[in-house]
């Protein structure tokens, strides 16, 4: 990211010729030393009505005409543009950008966020509840002023280009949400990251079904419609309203907001090797134990207090945060 007086550069430049040549030229034709010419040049270009340290001759005072026309009008045009660099905000833009790119460089196991519409909005939401932490990549300038406000990390660019991937800190990231309005727009965000990163958790928005085919090609590890989720929530809604309506109540039932969440078992974990009962899960932390992925990917759909956590199994939870926090505890102890 360039510095905003990067821009007076050129100007910059010019000026410092104009010095040079009328500190030469002063010596040259007036005989100064060094220091009598650079006090001269000084006080000509910027026009302070100094006298001249020795009557001029001729030639010097031709020479001066030269210096005012070249020096004070660069002089001037440059003054100008570093004053509107600092009113229009353009360096505290500057440093704001230059913290919040030290900001993503320290992230670590982030997810990242590739468009900033309906369904990125709601990704975000989620994340900042759960203190999920996130940055977003998107197109629109407007979205630097939105979630600049709430110090979101945000990068205005196209998440399609590997410099911004590699701005987001997609080499360090665990995740990536490709949800922007356009399929061809996910399918080549997909592209780019898996192969920054082969290993990187990918979720792509598909609009149509044809899509979904092409994301999963692509590199995503999995597809989402929305169209599609909500046409079964709303057929779930009306042929199954008490179901619905409970499921509802467990995930956002005012302060008690219960989530699903996995937990790995690593390997010298105290729970590895024990069987649900002995761990007494339920009883210790509060979260109930759904189903248990074994380190083969094989499901237990149906865990029961015999059910044995090996090493490097997952266990997919529903509980509150604390709830949650507190099996972390037990697993790590």
């Amino acid at each position: 990211m360039d510095h905003p007086f990067r821009r007076l550069l050129p100007h910059a430049s010019i000026l410092l010729s104009v010095i040079i040549f009328a500190v030469v030229g002063y010596m040259v034709l007036e005989d100064y030393s060094v220091l009598e010419a650079v006090y001269m040049a000084v006080i000509t270009i910027f026009t302070v009505g100094f006298l001249e340290v020795h009557p001029l001759s001729p030639a010097g005072e031709v020479l001066t005409i030269v210096v005012i026309i070249s020096g004070v009008g660069t002089a001037v045009y440059a003054g100008g543009k570093a004053v509107e660099i600092i009113v229009e905000g353009e360096m505290t833009g500057y440093r704001r950008r230059r913290r919040m790119e030290k900001k993503i460089g320290e992230m670590k196991d982030h997810y990242i966020i590739c468009g900033f519409g309906r369904v990125g909005h709601n990704v975000a939401q989620v994340f900042e509840s759960s203190g999920i932490p996130y940055v977003v990549i998107d197109s629109k300038s407007e979205t630097l002023v939105e979630l600049g406000s709430k110090n979101v990390p945000s990068i205005i660019g196209d998440a399609t280009s590997d410099d911004i991937l590699l701005s987001a800190g997609i080499l360090s990231a665990h995740g990536l949400i490709a949800c922007s309005d356009s399929d061809v727009a996910n399918v080549y965000v997909t592209l780019s990251a898996r192969a920054l990163k082969r290993d990187l958790n990918i979720v792509a928005r598909a609009g149509f079904k044809d899509t979904e085919k092409k994301l999963v090609m692509a590199g995503a590890n999995r597809v989402i419609s929305p169209y599609f989720i909500s046409g079964v929530r709303m057929a779930a809604l009306v042929t199954r309203p008490v179901a619905s309506e409970f499921l509802d109540l467990m995930t956002h039932a005012g302060q008690l907001d219960f989530s699903l969440y996995e937990i790995p078992i690593p390997q010298n974990s105290p729970l590895a090797g024990k069987s649900l009962g002995e761990a007494d899960i339920r009883n210790s932390s509060g979260c109930l134990i759904l189903a248990i992925r074994g380190a083969d990917s094989s499901f237990n759909l149906h865990p029961t207090a015999a059910s044995r956590m090996e090493e490097n199994c997952i266990l997919v939870v529903i509980g509150t945060q604390e709830q949650y926090e507190q099996l972390e505890k037990m697993v790590k102890a």
